[in-house]
């Protein structure tokens, strides 16, 4: 059995698809019905009171989508690439797993480009119907602006999945891998606070779809993009190079 058929069927077996699956799935459907009816929902909630909502607009499905995903899905995201990542959690395994390969980074390429395309696919679903109910609900949304600003959130994912898999390479544990990822993930925007900065940092694409249905030009995510690709390679270097050093 190759390694590549070995991780898919790994990572299909212990149904932890269905975590980044799942939560993608359940926030693009609340996203686009919150935003219909948020409304009707205040009004239930706060009868005595009388609260006037903007009538809702496309937009703000894509934006209730995001705004859940951003946070909830790339938490599922992270602890599901850590738990392939680490690949040396249990050194049983990693001991095993090390003496059929002849260089212990071959062990690292199916584990990330499975976790990857798990992500990838899950944002590309969500966005799917997010995009679907909001035209039945709400209204049109411009196609171009959705599939370009969804494959910036793409990279977005690929970068998060890089970072895991960097940190992986570094420390051994599971539990540490996810809580320095997402410290590393949740920091990289507060550099973004510097206005000169944002426009390159990777974490600029995350809101990319929502700011092009609003009209922002794909143009604006170009830097972003840019220092994106020449990253995942150096972080995949660093995970390559933590996994070899590493001694049992």
């Amino acid at each position: 059995m190759s390694l590549w058929r070995l991780e898919v069927l790994r990572l299909v077996r212990t149904h932890r698809w269905t975590i980044v699956v799942g939560v993608y799935v359940a926030f693009a459907v609340l996203g686009a019905i919150s935003a219909r009816y948020m409304g009707e929902l205040m009004a239930n909630f706060a009868s005595d009171m009388v609260i006037e909502v903007p009538q809702p607009r496309p937009v703000d499905g894509v934006a209730q989508f995001l705004g859940n995903v951003t946070q909830i899905g790339l938490l599922a995201i992270v602890i599901v690439a850590a738990a392939s990542l680490t690949i040396d959690a249990r050194i049983e395994v990693a001991a095993f797993l090390r003496s059929r390969v002849e260089r212990a980074r071959t062990l690292l390429w199916p584990r990330y480009v499975t976790t990857t395309l798990l992500a990838v696919l899950s944002l590309v679903l969500g966005t799917t119907i997010t995009w679907a109910l909001t035209h039945v609900l709400i209204g049109e949304l411009p196609a171009v602006a959705m599939i370009v600003g969804t494959l910036y959130g793409a990279l977005y994912l690929v970068f998060a999945v890089a970072v895991v898999a960097a940190i992986a390479g570094l420390v051994r544990g599971t539990t540490a891998t996810v809580f320095l990822s997402l410290l590393a993930l949740l920091l990289l925007p507060i550099s973004g606070l510097f206005p000169p900065v944002q426009p390159w940092l990777p974490s600029h694409l995350v809101g990319a779809v929502a700011s092009m249905v609003e009209g922002t030009p794909a143009s604006e995510y170009v830097r972003a993009m840019l220092v994106t690709l020449a990253a995942v390679p150096a972080l995949l270097t660093v995970a390559a190079s933590g996994l070899e050093r590493r001694e049992l």
